[in-house]
């Protein structure tokens, strides 16, 4: 009698999938629907953390650029002569140089997607996006021994999230300030 409930069972199973056993398992319309539900999820995910990614780039070469101006000015008295933080636009570095020319602190670059960019504020023969205001366009900002320096701004622009970012450099103090805008 087991034995003939089984074998029924089995026929049965074998020839519907399920047999007598309740419902069971996922209908396909289901699987579909939650695998479309994740995608949406993964994307949204995607376009978000693209977002912060691009916009954190910006914000830490700006950060980059102002320790580097900071350490060039420090440099500047200790070893009481002229320091430059020299900037190469069309490559996107900027290196810190002695009186002499010797570099003093190796060559960084701007993040991907990070260039120096003109701000169209108007100065004459501005194209690189460092606006020098004492001296002319030599695509440096300069330290002295008694911690002043150029008067300066550098324009940074993110080409994903279209913002800018402007450095500003006080003459008197070398004091160095950030702005998240054009300035």
């Amino acid at each position: 009698m087991v034995k003939e409930q089984l074998t029924d069972t089995w026929k049965t199973i074998s020839t519907t999938g399920r047999g007598n056993l309740p419902y069971s398992g996922f209908t396909l319309i289901e699987l579909i629907v939650v695998l479309g539900i994740m995608t949406l999820t993964l994307a949204l995910f995607a376009h978000l953390t693209a977002n912060f990614l691009a916009a954190t780039r910006l914000k830490e070469s700006a950060k980059d650029i102002a320790s580097m101006l900071r350490l060039a000015r420090r440099l500047a008295i200790t070893e009481r002569g002229e320091c430059r933080v020299v900037f190469d636009s069309k490559g996107g570095r900027y290196w810190i140089e002695g009186e002499k020319g010797d570099i003093l602190e190796k060559k960084h670059s701007l993040q991907r997607n990070v260039v120096f960019a003109n701000p169209y504020l108007g100065k004459d023969g501005e194209k690189d996006g460092i606006v020098e205001f004492d001296s002319p366009d030599d695509s440096a900002l300069s330290f002295y021994p008694q911690g002043t320096a150029e008067t300066g701004s550098l324009y940074l622009y993110d080409g994903d999230t279209r913002k800018w970012y402007t450095l500003t450099l006080t003459s008197s103090t070398g004091n160095v300030k950030l702005y998240p805008e054009k300035h």
